[in-house]
């Protein structure tokens, strides 16, 4: 496991159990980058998903209105699944406040991690823990539903990993960098100019948040936050994972590049490498390579 866990829930913002029951079906919020949410995993088809949400009848469809507020209380970052994000949550962003201005010129901006049951209203829209973990650039927030990233991880990957988890936090975390720099918005306009190659500027966002999660990990390895070298593979292998091809392979059975919008395995490996090895954020430079 890794040393960066932590109890403050000063970072969190708690909307479970504040309304938002599910009801109805379909997916009310695309993945995509700019005008959407941007996150790890893309959405799951049926085949996926009744084995990650054991039947309930309240896993799917759009949420009902709720506020966008929360409350997180002392215990919100008590057990342990709840550590590990609280811990990734703040160290990331203690990572970007000593390191962006250094690469980008500029502040970074601390925002906060949402936990949510189900369903959450959010600047973006309405969404359902089937979107999986993302992040909303209209409100600067991530949007995280414990217990169905506790699921997934175990389908996808088939365990639970600290290191891996908060790979994932740390991705979504890189969406937010990408907001804060004003690449969000950069691609948003390309992918107006250019709708032909929307998907591939989605995929080169996706792997630079990979690339910005391994720098991350790589300042955490750096520090002696591991307890062992073998957790680097539990983050690579939930890279790989949520890789467009394995994905389709596992909902659909054949792989369609063409649909891709977060890149395949080896992509999401090798950008979270680059980012692991090289700690500089100028080697994250995936636009000019995907595109």
């Amino acid at each position: 496991m890794t040393k960066v866990r932590s109890g403050n829930s000063s970072m969190i913002d708690d909307r479970r159990g504040s309304g938002g029951g599910l009801g109805g079906g379909g997916f009310p919020i695309p993945m995509k980058a700019g005008g959407g949410v941007l996150g790890i995993i893309v959405l799951l088809a049926s085949i996926l998903l009744p084995k990650l949400l054991g039947g309930s009848n309240n896993a799917a469809g759009v949420p009902q209105q709720q506020d966008r507020t929360g409350t997180a209380t002392a215990d919100t970052c008590d057990d342990e699944l709840e550590q590990i994000v609280c811990g990734a949550t703040e160290d990331v962003q203690a990572y970007w406040q000593a390191n962006l201005p250094r690469f980008y010129n500029t502040n970074y901006e601390v925002t906060k991690t949402v936990f949510f049951t189900d369903g959450v209203d959010t600047a973006c829209g309405q969404a359902t823990s089937q979107t999986g973990p993302f992040y909303c650039p209209a409100d600067h927030l991530v949007y995280i539903d414990l217990s169905f990233l506790q699921a997934l991880e175990q389908q996808l990957v088939g365990t639970t990993a600290d290191l891996a988890e908060q790979y994932i936090v740390a991705h979504e975390y890189g969406h937010h960098l990408q907001n804060v720099v004003g690449i969000n918005g950069q691609v948003q306009q390309a992918q107006q100019n250019d709708p032909g190659r929307a998907n591939q500027y989605s995929v080169a966002m996706e792997l630079q948040a990979d690339c910005f999660a391994g720098m991350w990990v790589g300042d955490v390895a750096a520090r002696g936050k591991l307890d062992s070298s073998a957790e680097i593979k539990e983050a690579l292998d939930a890279a790989a994972a949520v890789g467009d091809d394995r994905i389709q392979e596992k909902t659909q059975g054949r792989i369609d590049r063409e649909a891709w919008t977060h890149g395949s395995a080896e992509q999401r490996q090798t950008w979270f490498t680059r980012g692991f090895n090289s700690g500089d954020a100028s080697q994250c430079d995936t636009f000019s390579e995907v595109l």
